[in-house]
This record gives C-alpha cells, structure tokens and sequence, in this order.
C-alpha cells in the first residue's frame, strides 16, 4: 500500500532549494561592467573612441570610468583605463574660441591648470590654461602648449617666438 508510506517532504524541499539558488546563479545580475582602456597614448583634446581604444571588462564599482565619445582632458597612457578623471568635454580643457601656443612650462604641470604668460617687452598679463603639458622627454622638440583668448594670441606667439615670455602657474 503506497499511500500510506510517508511522502519525501524533506527531500522535495532540498530539490526545489537547489533549483531556486541554481536559477537565482544563471539570472543574477553580472558583477562587471564594460570600461575603455587606451590602445594607444591619447592625447589632451582626443575623442576617446574605437580608434585609440577597447572595451574590457572590469569588476563594477572599481573605479568610475569614461564612456566612448568622451573628450580627454589629459593624457592617458597606452594600456590604462580610461577613467572620469581623464576625460570631460572639451570646453572643459579650453574654452571655446582660444588659441593653443607653444610655450615652455614648467615640471609639474597638468592639463587644464590657470596659468598667467607675462609678456616680457611689455609686462603685458595674460590668463591661460595648459592645454597639454608638454613631452616627459628632455630633448623633445615641443615644449608645452597654453590655450589664450584669441585677442591675446598673437601677442603670446610672437612672445613665445622670440622667447620674451614667463608663465606662471597658479597654485590654488
């Protein structure tokens, strides 16, 4: 007589457990994220795009990352994660309608620093922003580029030309 004999509660129990936790592993949301790394060096001013990157995955919630079509705001390395930090819009960096020109600069400077370039002959001051900072290499040709107000950029590139300008840069 088999209805009489006890029913496997127990063990239906354990079976639909195991089916609920093994559901609970194939649909539970993923743990990383897709984030850009750079292929190659992207300079301050670049569009961040399939170009001169690629998408990995990373654990979500590592570090706050960028998006493809972001515009970089300093240089990233090849190999590095293209982080929020790193990227902006571009008139985030140099306001729209300014001149970049190459000027010295000093160690230490990062793009989208306040710079003031004192016009030697004249003792003319004029605000600027770094648009890049320039080669880690001591013999590079260029030395750095300052975005100044169009007004303003004549008069810093033939300063700069003749080597008749400082810029200094801001501290705080």
């Amino acid at each position: 007589m088999l209805w009489f004999q006890p029913l496997p509660w127990a063990r239906w129990a354990l079976v639909g457990l195991i089916a609920i936790v093994a559901l609970y592993v194939e649909f539970r949301p993923d743990p990383s994220v897709v984030q850009p790394f750079a292929t190659g060096d992207i300079r301050p001013g670049d569009l961040v795009d399939d170009s001169n990157s690629e998408m990995q995955r990373v654990p979500s919630g590592l570090f706050a990352g960028a998006q493809v079509g972001d515009v970089a705001r300093q240089t990233i390395l090849a190999g590095d994660p293209v982080l929020a930090s790193d990227v902006g819009s571009e008139d985030e960096t140099i306001p729209r309608g300014w001149w970049v020109v190459g000027v010295a600069l000093p160690d230490g400077v990062r793009t989208g620093d306040a710079v003031r370039i004192v016009l030697l002959e004249t003792g003319t001051e004029i605000e600027g922003v770094v648009a890049h900072p320039g080669s880690d290499d001591p013999f590079a040709a260029a030395d750095g580029g300052v975005a100044v107000a169009a007004e303003d950029s004549a008069d810093v590139a033939l300063a700069a030309a003749n080597g008749r300008l400082a810029v200094l840069i801001s501290t705080g």
